[in-house]
């Protein structure tokens, strides 16, 4: 894009160029001094058209340095968001684990202490059953 428009500036001043020194050459009364007033004329049309091809040409480079800049940012920052989302990923990931781990081991307690506590009732029931029967005769055959 940056080339075409050089190239257009450069034709636009060279077509300029060729259309402004027609007068010079063409110019009949050198006593008056037409031909010096249309060379100067030429030549500050020439001027205007090589500066108005620079200016353009390096608006033309602004534009594409600042829309090089604008992408560069864009892919920065996209870059940024989906490393952010991945670490919240990781992040939720590692906490849900965290908090299944703490239920698993929430739940084995409970589970071992419902267990003792069954345990401990009838080794209690057992121990009373038996003291019950110590007392207990055995009838006659």
């Amino acid at each position: 894009m940056v080339r075409k428009l050089i190239r257009f500036g450069l034709a636009s001043a060279v077509s300029f160029g060729i259309s402004t020194a027609a007068p010079v050459v063409l110019a009949d009364n050198p006593v008056t001094g037409a031909a010096d007033k249309a060379a100067e004329q030429g030549e500050n049309a020439a001027n205007k058209a090589g500066d108005t091809a620079s200016d353009t040409a390096n608006k033309a480079a602004d534009t594409g340095e600042n829309a090089a800049n604008k992408a560069s940012d864009t892919t920065k920052s996209a870059a940024d968001k989906a490393s952010d989302t991945a670490k919240s990923a990781g992040e939720s990931t590692e906490d849900a684990a965290k908090k299944a781990g703490q239920k698993s081991e929430d739940a084995a307690k409970q589970g071992a202490d419902s267990t003792k506590d069954a345990a401990k009732k009838a080794g209690d029931k057992g121990n009373d059953m038996y003291n019950d029967a110590k007392g207990a005769v055995r009838p006659a055959d």
